[in-house]
């Protein structure tokens, strides 16, 4: 039986309630989260979100692209937000660059140049959260890990630009 996407509580993305083989549910009755108990759940689900967005499929339409640009600026925001309070060098130059290339990519354009910016950013975006975990003694975030999560077939990648 498929699941639903639900805004999640803990994260606060959306995302399947359980991928197939998984509880649905924890043991009070409430929906669990891919990220509970993670350092930086709302950072790693605004990047799964976009990593797995429809607009880095082939068929993604100009809607799709537009919506993920004004997520990507979003949480590129909050990554800075986050990263206001660390001292972190590192953290500080991908988060640079990741805003570099986002505004690399044209208001409103969604050519094939613009979209490599864009996914150029959201890997920088992804460096970020590898460094404040780094930072933290703990492992790098990987999304294929959350991919059951999201309404995925598959991970995601413009290898044919």
């Amino acid at each position: 039986m498929p699941t639903h996407p639900t805004i999640c509580p803990v994260c606060g993305a959306e995302h399947s309630s359980a991928p197939s083989g998984r509880e649905a549910s924890a043991s009070g009755g409430e929906r669990t989260c891919p990220y509970g108990g993670l350092a930086y759940p709302e950072l790693r689900a605004g990047h799964d979100q976009l990593y797995f967005g429809r607009w880095r499929r082939m068929d993604a339409t100009r809607i799709d692209i537009r919506q993920a640009r004004l997520r990507l600026e979003r949480h590129l925001r909050a990554i800075a937000g986050v990263i206001q309070t660390e001292d972190i060098p590192a953290a500080r130059r991908d988060l640079e660059k990741a805003f570099e290339a986002f505004y690399t990519a044209g208001p409103g354009e969604e050519d094939r140049e613009d979209l490599l910016f864009l996914d150029q950013s959201l890997s920088y975006a992804h460096r970020v959260i590898g460094d404040l975990l780094h930072e933290k003694g703990l492992p790098p975030h990987a999304p294929e890990d959350f991919a059951g999560w999201y309404d995925a077939g598959e991970i995601p990648f413009r290898e044919d630009w």
